[in-house]
């Protein structure tokens, strides 16, 4: 993807800079207070998870992607190779190796700009460049209880790929599976 983005339905996708953390965090930070305790809840405890150093060696590493629209920053994520542990006991339809497959993280949508359909333009805008760049798949998990995502990424062309217990940090799920995980092939 160039620096330029790829523009789609006004709006422009491309690489974040350390120049829009400020911005990104706080779009984090309206996310995680406007659906805190909903079922889209992504238990984000911003500056910790997502936190400055976070974003700042995603978009050195050219993972950190910004959707703009209206001259804002309407929605973030990072898209790079690294996977939580329990990813690896995923019987993925891919058959793809570490490094042959971009994973999504911390994927949101300013809530000024929910409802406009741009999750299907970022996602498409951001598998483009997973394309381009030599990966077979996109491959993401959410909540369990995040219906709504779950929705999206399926209406997207995601599959499904069931519950998985996965690790974060020092979050351990051992008890009942609390994600579930999707894949694209590209």
């Amino acid at each position: 993807m160039s620096d330029g983005g790829q523009r789609v339905d006004g709006v422009a996708v491309g690489l974040g800079a350390r120049e829009d953390i400020d911005e990104i965090l706080a779009l984090y930070e309206a996310v995680q207070q406007a659906v805190a305790g909903t079922d889209n809840d992504p238990l984000w405890k911003v500056g910790v998870h997502p936190c400055r150093a976070q974003l700042e060696a995603a978009a050195a590493g050219e993972a950190l992607f910004v959707l703009r629209k209206g001259g804002r920053i309407a929605g973030a994520m990072v898209a790079d190779e690294s996977i939580t542990p329990g990813y690896e006991a995923v019987p993925w339809n891919v058959q793809a190796a570490p490094g042959e497959f971009v994973t999504v993280h911390l994927f949101a949508v300013h809530p000024d700009f929910r409802g406009q359909g741009l999750a299907r333009p970022f996602l498409e805008a951001v598998e483009q460049t997973a394309r381009e760049r030599g990966y077979k798949a996109v491959r993401l998990d959410t909540l369990v209880t995040n219906l709504g995502a779950q929705r999206t990424y399926e209406r997207l062309g995601y599959a499904n790929m069931g519950r998985h217990h996965l690790t974060y940090g020092t979050y351990i799920d051992t008890d009942e599976p609390r994600f579930v995980l999707f894949e694209k092939a590209l």
